[in-house]
């Protein structure tokens, strides 16, 4: 009989197709070969409010068994104040980091003390907030073997990992934004019996951070691409006569979409040579509808797996100006499709992707970022195809599933 294991999730479903959710459904569905995997998240599917979508109660996705509850509704109001004091208690003021560069520092500073801030409360306001998920954790803990649980930013980590830290095996998903140096998360990063970082950046930076980590066991795992799925789907009607670059995600400023579309307008008045490139925005978008306006802008919306891989394959590179990441497993999608990837310089694990694979270009800059994108709308094609090459071969490498499964299998046995 295969042991238990549960694996706690704020989102789960095959409609959400990025980030830690993924990394979350393909690693259980990797695991469930070894053990008996069971999914516990909520009923959310988007992130912004955590309004239930699916229903509560027991679903099998892709042979894997979800268990799902319901969030409480968000106080959006609540999640203001407290986001505003968040941004000003945060140890983050010794960043020299210009104000095109860094949307957090574009917000007004306050003067706060710590005593206006609950670390508790803003856990619970920011979502997803589920009492039933935790009571659960609580009253189960017994029937599993190990609890998996994935990023350190929410209320399901932080507090289930206290009711299960004797058991618990922690995937931060860590990067460099102001939340992460709230007093409130020191306590999370001495509880787990064992922390599985996505890259050696992160796993430097949460121990620099909060040295308590360092006397918790570890690995570095990521996540494998060697059996991706490579299914492309078909093209929408308005992109086969176009030329575009692309960037798939979360549209919002965070990941510094704002920032990649002003400084694609300001390529295409500067370059009039141009004028029929597109810059293709797939994912659901936050942004005021004023700032993504224009012909030269073409938002899809969400897209499935299929129609992913369609749009990398066709795009003359994938653009990713995020600031933060942890890893970036659309950056991997793309170097595996053999297709160029534009990164924002300042990120230091999109940057070592870069650099490891001496591929890709990089930006700080208006002009850099002009640089790029010329340079590949000018790239001969037997320098694409060797540059796609060396990439591919880069993620293989370095991401390979047997690899993994066999770290967390070892991680697993030692609780």
């Amino acid at each position: 009989m295969k042991d238990k294991i549960a694996i706690v999730v704020q989102r789960y479903g095959l409609e959400i197709n990025g980030g830690a959710e993924l990394h979350a459904r393909l690693l259980a569905e990797k695991l469930s070969a070894i053990y008996d995997i069971e999914i516990i998240t909520t009923c959310a599917i988007e992130f912004e409010r955590w309004d239930n979508h699916y229903p509560e109660g027991i679903e099998i996705i892709n042979t894997i068994q979800v268990r799902r509850f319901k969030t409480l509704k968000k106080d959006l109001k609540k999640f203001s104040e407290l986001s505003k004091i968040a941004r000003n208690l945060y140890k983050y003021h010794s960043r020299k980091l210009s104000f095109l560069n860094f949307p957090y520092l574009l917000y007004k500073r306050f003067k706060y003390n710590k005593k206006d801030f609950n670390f508790n409360e803003w856990l619970e306001v920011q979502g997803p907030y589920s009492n039933d998920l935790i009571q659960f954790i609580k009253d189960k803990k017994d029937d599993y073997k190990a609890f998996i649980f994935f990023t350190y930013l929410y209320h399901p980590t932080n507090i289930g990992v206290r009711e299960v830290a004797d058991k618990s095996i922690l995937i931060p998903t860590a990067h460099d934004e102001p939340q992460f140096y709230l007093d409130g998360y020191s306590h999370l990063f001495s509880l787990p019996r064992f922390i599985m970082y996505n890259t050696q950046i992160e796993k430097d930076f949460v121990e620099r951070v909060y040295p308590q980590a360092r006397k918790l066991k570890s690995e570095i795992a990521g996540i494998g691409f060697d059996d991706y799925d490579v299914t492309s789907g078909t093209l929408p009607q308005d992109l086969y006569q176009n030329k575009y670059f692309i960037y798939i995600g979360r549209i919002v400023e965070d990941k510094g979409c704002v920032m990649m579309i002003e400084y694609f307008k300001d390529f295409k008045e500067k370059h009039p040579e141009y004028r029929d490139i597109k810059l293709v925005l797939a994912g659901k978008s936050s942004l005021d509808e004023k700032i993504t306006q224009g012909d030269d802008i073409i938002l899809t919306g969400f897209v499935d797996h299929e129609l992913k891989n369609a749009l990398l394959a066709n795009a003359i590179a994938l653009i990713m100006p995020s600031f933060y990441e942890s890893l970036s497993l659309i950056t991997l999608e793309a170097m595996l499709l053999k297709i160029p990837v534009i990164v924002n310089k300042n990120s230091e694990v999109l940057y070592s992707h870069i650099e490891k694979s001496e591929t890709g270009k990089s930006f700080t800059n208006r002009n850099e970022f002009s640089q790029a994108l010329t340079f590949y709308l000018q790239q001969k094609q037997e320098n694409l195809i060797s540059e796609g090459q060396k990439a591919r071969s880069y993620v293989l490498k370095n991401y390979s599933w047997d690899t993994i499964i066999s770290k967390f299998n070892a991680a697993i046995q030692s609780l």
